[in-house]
């Protein structure tokens, strides 16, 4: 069975040859240790490109897509031409949406919140970024123009914004008080809001419009979740944010008519879910099965018919032991979550420094020989 064909059986939840397989996604990148250790390993002289810098890892490599047998291709977005980054008198690095950040024990905090003191006509009056920079989109078109004529793998865009308004705005006016505000300042979490969705949504129309019609999936990050609980009320998620989702799916699907949606979200949002399937989200990662409510049998029996699920693979203890534990933790999560389509392997998040590269390895063996249909026989 084709790598593509395989995808689109279990979005169909019906069951292929074996369960589809991911890396390189929004939420299923490889650190650059891990990255490193399987370049030597497997005698690389060149690297892969680097699409971006962060702690999630700096590179892409199509080579372990192939080494790990992976059913997808992934989209970047590019680096803007006409923007770089400031650093301004605190040694705060400046983004391009205003907000700054200091590096601390090796990581990047955010450290400035432009609309810390903002009133409501502030909002319009700060300087967004510019989504129409020729620098994303550049050599996009021919990838993908590749990919499609292939027909072999499912192609799927990584997102166009490392998070969205529930991530965003607390960059930008801080996180108490963005919380804050939506018990006291009403008006003005509505417009802000508002306003990071229309950017967005010029993001995801600019990244999209000479690929759109040819991709397969198109995906977000957001996280909504606490290891216990949503990180906001599921009343307070509804007033506030379910709409402005919805309003970014509904736009994306006008430029990418055929694509899923796919939406990452770390920790506890089982409340979340039908709200999300509402939304028009079609697959949902990261179903991280040690926060409180997202067991991976419960979810595949309430939510199983309507979603897709994508990951699991526990990055808490889980894959980050021995061989063992680690294959075992695989096992687990295909019994929960294969049976009857409608699942794809991957990990709960990205790959950190703590996962060996002899459980790498392991994990996606036992997916290519365990999460063969019938499963467990």
């Amino acid at each position: 069975m084709k790598h593509r064909e395989r995808v689109l059986v279990v979005l169909a939840h019906k069951e292929p040859d074996r369960i589809p397989i991911d890396v390189w996604g929004s939420a299923s990148r490889i650190c650059n240790k891990l990255y490193l250790e399987i370049a030597k390993e497997q005698g690389w002289k060149e690297l892969g490109p680097i699409v971006k810098a962060s702690r999630s890892g700096d590179y892409v490599d199509e080579r372990i897509e192939d080494l790990v047998g992976s059913d997808f291709r992934h989209t970047n977005i590019g680096k803007p031409e006409n923007f770089k980054s400031t650093i301004n008198e605190k040694g705060e690095r400046i983004s391009e949406w205003g907000w700054g950040t200091k590096e601390i024990a090796g990581t990047s905090h955010v450290s400035y919140n432009p609309l810390a003191d903002a009133e409501d006509d502030d909002i319009e009056k700060h300087k967004w970024p510019v989504a129409e920079d020729p620098g994303r989109i550049k050599g996009l078109k021919e990838q993908v123009e590749k990919w499609h004529t292939e027909n072999e793998y499912f192609i799927s865009t990584t997102h166009a914004v490392s998070g969205m308004m529930l991530d965003l705005g607390p960059f930008l006016r801080g996180f108490d008080q963005f919380l804050m505000d939506l018990y006291i300042n009403e008006s003005f979490s509505h417009k802000l809001i508002g306003k990071i969705t229309d950017v967005i949504i010029q993001y995801y129309s600019y990244y999209l419009k000479d690929i759109g019609p040819m991709v397969d999936c198109v995906e977000f990050s957001s996280d909504h979740g606490m290891q216990d609980r949503t990180l906001i009320s599921p009343d307070m998620y509804r007033k506030f944010f379910k709409e402005p989702y919805a309003r970014v799916f509904r736009e994306v699907k006008k430029v990418a008519p055929n694509a899923k949606i796919f939406m990452h979200s770390c920790g506890s949002v089982r409340a979340l879910i039908p709200d999300f399937i509402d939304m028009g989200v079609d697959i949902l990662n990261s179903l991280q099965p040690k926060t409180t409510g997202m067991d991976s049998f419960e979810l595949k029996k309430e939510f199983g018919n309507e979603i897709v699920f994508h990951g699991g693979l526990d990055l808490q203890g889980g894959i980050t032991g021995t061989k063992e534990g680690a294959i075992a933790e695989a096992k687990k999560r295909i019994d929960a979550f294969a049976p009857g389509g409608g699942f794809i392997f991957a990990p709960s998040n990205h790959f950190m420094e703590d996962v060996s590269l002899e459980n790498f390895h392991a994990v996606y063996e036992t997916a290519r020989t365990y999460g063969k249909y019938p499963i467990g026989n």
